[in-house]
């Protein structure tokens, strides 16, 4: 099974531990990227090792795949989309992303058909759920164009900067893709 695929302009591959620091952190130290987690931004680079590191051991343990997403042409990091909490019992997961600000509905939507066709079709789930933050309109925006549908709100699930959270879920089903 082969990981690494390309969505139209895009490419998708399986992070490089020792090459990808720079980028990673570049892309999720601006708050604004992470907040519909909800998560703190990273504050300095080390940080960006540590979750290359613990995304290999996800992936090695069958748990969470996180996909580097860049541009074919200039390879510059757009974004990083993954599963994680994969149920294989169920046959669910959990999807997260962190978008840069160049990516918007026309490139979520060349990027996203091509991992819900690996997540359904290579890994045969059946059912894809995000959970993020209620009140993250432009995500909640992007999760309704892709096709998701919304579940509703689990009250109090994260205590965030000395708040709780309450986290909207949203979710896909293999049978819901449209042809």
């Amino acid at each position: 099974m082969n990981w690494n695929f390309s969505a139209g302009n895009f490419s998708l591959r399986l992070p490089v531990t020792d090459q990808d620091g720079d980028a990673l952190y570049a892309l999720m130290s601006v708050q604004e990227q992470v907040d519909h987690l909800p998560r703190l931004a990273m504050s300095v680079s080390a940080q960006a090792l540590d979750e290359l590191r613990r995304m290999a051991m996800r992936f090695e343990t069958r748990e969470a795949a996180f996909w580097l997403v860049e541009g074919m042409y200039d390879k510059q990091l757009v974004a990083r989309i993954g599963i994680q909490k994969i149920n294989w019992m169920q046959l669910s997961a959990q999807l997260q992303w962190e978008l840069s600000a160049a990516v918007e509905l026309p490139e979520l939507q060349e990027i996203f058909p091509a991992i819900a066709n690996f997540i359904f079709d290579e890994l045969n789930l059946h059912r894809l759920e995000m959970r993020l933050r209620e009140g993250s309109d432009k995500h909640e925006q992007l999760l309704k164009n892709l096709g998701f549908t919304f579940e509703g709100v689990l009250p109090a699930q994260v205590e965030y900067e000395g708040e709780s959270v309450n986290m909207a879920v949203w979710s896909l089903l293999s049978s819901d893709r449209s042809a």
